[in-house]
């Protein structure tokens, strides 16, 4: 199906004409602004932020599509500047110089002057212009809402689908610019945009989509189908789409999350972004006849989706960053009795002893199958920790998706983790398993792997009555090892030394001290360095933003090395 409509429209894309776009029903023009250069940041983050994907794929409330018709075209946020009827539409993408919109140079859609694969994705995504095409519209200022149209078609008159992945033509942009044509669509109602459309629902409708049978199910695969809908809807006519995108949707839900309902894609935030993704599979599967079982079944996976999300959310009300996240806002919510939740099929152990009380601690460990999709390389018994109120040992965090960049490439290597790593020692494969003991004031585990092709044992234990966490390690056939320790960068360091066995931290914000003893030696302690190895001491708050962190890292001297962080 997919290669067909592929053939028939870029035969039928040669045809395109000057257009026009018709006057939105609910638009009032209103009188021009002072032009604005539209600056528009990378934001990959729509993707697995709950409240972000609810603004692109959720219909819209009642009350919001009365006070604000353009609300249904489903293009997220307006700009916050005007887009005047003719003044020229100026973007602004860092790091790229600024380009307007009807003269950008046909060429950089195949060459784009800048090589991280998030900026490419949004640029030949044309992410850019939902922000622009929604204010426009809200205004009433039409001829920019034209202008931006026009440049939505230029872009598959001169950058047709090659049949490949190359030139912005794999799955993840042609989903996302299949997100912006149906919002320009929407908008607009102008049936030049069809045969642009078709040409995106070609490649999702082809061997490039991202789920089975060719690949594991993950949110492309998910987000592919919703925009199919999306745009079956609002065309009319697609039944085809809408049939395919809903039997991969019934046939995909079984295999999104684990028995526990934890997402297989090992992040975070990624979780967060699963569920509402499915929530959204829901509600359509429910908007169709003959649905309503595989809906009920998809809305209990969701609901245990986010009650996990819940258990991955601090006390400080942001999630723990483990996998490609960023700290954004999780899910508070009291779930009584619930204090521990290990999942073997994902690979994860979180816990902590109050729902409600924000000094309570909380954990996560991480185990179990190999690095998948947004995993890093934690799974040997990588720790996170909160107490009193602050966070104590933190993930990395997420800094871009180029695998060329240094900072991308620390986020996911072990050293960037808080993990043990054997001198020497490469990621051979292989898993890892988890035991678990459970005592009113402690929580007791033990991870076993062979993830460097040695056996390792890895104890942890956090308490509630002392506010400490002990980690230990051991690797059988290995001499030397090392435990890499990464501290929240609000932490500053008060005493202690390299050669030591002791280094103390305090918290400016709140006045706590952190102390960390351990039975090895503490050969490193870094914060923000970029030497010849490669960069150390980094945390990444959010998406290519980046802040000093302490990073110990500590060298064992017997069989065990044994190290506890105690919070006063």
């Amino acid at each position: 199906m997919g290669e067909k409509f592929r053939k028939t429209a870029v035969a039928a894309i040669a045809g395109f004409s000057a257009l026009a776009v018709a006057m939105p029903t609910a638009a009032v023009a209103k009188q021009a602004e002072p032009a604005t250069p539209h600056v528009i940041g990378i934001d990959p983050l729509s993707y697995d932020d709950p409240a972000a994907i609810q603004a692109v794929y959720a219909p819209p409330a009642r009350s919001a599509r009365a006070a604000d018709p353009t609300a249904d075209a489903r293009c997220g946020n307006p700009a916050p500047a005007a887009v005047p009827d003719g003044q020229p539409i100026v973007v602004q993408m860092p790091p790229a110089p600024a380009f307007t919109v009807g003269k950008i140079n046909n060429s950089t859609w195949r060459n784009p002057p800048v090589s991280d694969p998030t900026w490419r994705m949004n640029y030949e995504g044309l992410m850019w212009m939902k922000p622009l095409a929604r204010r426009a519209a809200q205004d009433g200022q039409l001829k920019s809402l034209n202008a931006l149209v026009l440049q939505a078609i230029a872009f598959h008159r001169y950058n047709p689908d090659p049949g490949t992945n190359a030139y912005g033509w794999d799955e993840g942009t042609a989903l996302r610019r299949l997100e912006t044509l149906n919002c320009l669509y929407a908008l607009t109602r102008n049936d030049n945009l069809r045969i642009s459309m078709d040409m995106n629902a070609a490649v999702l409708l082809g061997k490039r989509y991202y789920g089975p049978p060719n690949y594991p199910v993950h949110n492309h695969g998910l987000m592919a189908n919703l925009q199919l809908l999306r745009a079956a809807e609002i065309l009319g006519g697609r039944t085809g789409w809408r049939s395919v995108a809903i039997t991969r949707i019934v046939n995909d839900a079984p295999q999104a999350f684990s028995r526990e309902g934890i997402s297989y894609e090992q992040s975070s935030a990624y979780q967060g972004g699963n569920a509402s993704l499915w929530e959204q599979a829901a509600v359509a599967l429910e908007n169709t006849s003959g649905q309503a079982a595989n809906a009920r079944k998809i809305r209990a996976t969701v609901d245990m989706a986010w009650r996990n999300y819940s258990f991955m959310t601090e006390p400080d009300g942001k999630i723990s960053q483990v996998g490609d996240s960023d700290e954004i806002n999780g899910r508070p919510l009291d779930l009584k009795s619930n204090r521990g939740l290990v999942d073997p099929q994902t690979g994860w152990a979180i816990g902590r002893w109050s729902w409600t009380d924000k000094n309570s601690p909380h954990y996560t460990i991480r185990f179990g199958p190999a690095r998948r999709a947004h995993g890093h390389e934690d799974r040997a018994g990588g720790v996170t920790w909160s107490i009193k109120g602050v966070r104590v040992l933190v993930g990395p965090g997420r800094y871009s998706y180029d695998k060329n960049n240094m900072y991308s490439r620390y986020q996911t290597r072990p050293d960037g983790q808080n993990v043990a790593v054997p001198n020497g020692g490469t990621v051979k494969g292989g898993t890892s398993t988890l035991t678990a003991k459970y005592a009113a004031t402690s929580h007791v585990f033990t991870v076993s792997d062979t993830v460097y092709g040695l056996r390792h044992s890895r104890g942890v234990t956090a308490n509630s009555d002392s506010p400490r966490l002990v980690v230990s390690d051991q690797f059988t056939g290995a001499s030397k090892w090392r435990q890499h320790w990464h501290l929240d960068p609000d932490w500053v360091k008060s005493s202690g030394s390299v050669g030591g066995g002791t280094m103390v931290f305090r918290h400016p914000p709140t006045g706590r001290m952190l102390t960390i003893t351990t039975t090895g030696t503490i050969v490193s302690a870094l914060r923000g360095s970029n030497d010849t190895r490669g960069p150390y001491g980094w945390h990444f708050p959010k998406f290519q933003t980046r802040e000093p962190a302490w990073q110990l890292m500590v060298d064992n001297r017997s069989t065990w090395t044994v190290t506890t962080f105690r919070v006063s």
